[in-house]
């Protein structure tokens, strides 16, 4: 796994994420909000390409299942490991654009 999105993964979707927010109801697409607004371009574009290999090479799954990450995909209504990654990659994607 890359180090920009273990960066991602464990500094923004660490245990108890969501208590870091005002409404308990926060999404995932809000955070991925934040890490592009709190990040600068060069960290943006590395996850971007962390994103793309893990999508090129149909890792989503490895990733979540080989790694202690904090964040479930499928607990937050995705339905699969490689959805969630392909909404990041949207929502990352977008902000740097």
């Amino acid at each position: 796994m890359s180090n920009t999105f273990t960066y991602l993964m464990n500094a923004y979707f660490y245990q108890e994420w969501w208590t870091e927010y005002s409404d308990p109801r926060v999404s995932d697409k809000e955070v991925l909000v934040r890490f592009a607004s709190n990040e600068n371009i060069k960290i943006l574009n590395s996850l971007v390409q962390d994103l793309e290999y893990i999508l090129a090479n149909d890792l989503a799954t490895t990733v979540f299942e080989n790694n202690s990450l904090d964040f479930d995909p499928l607990l937050h209504g995705y339905s699969s490991e490689q959805a969630w990654v392909e909404s990041a990659y949207r929502i990352i994607s977008l902000r740097i654009n």
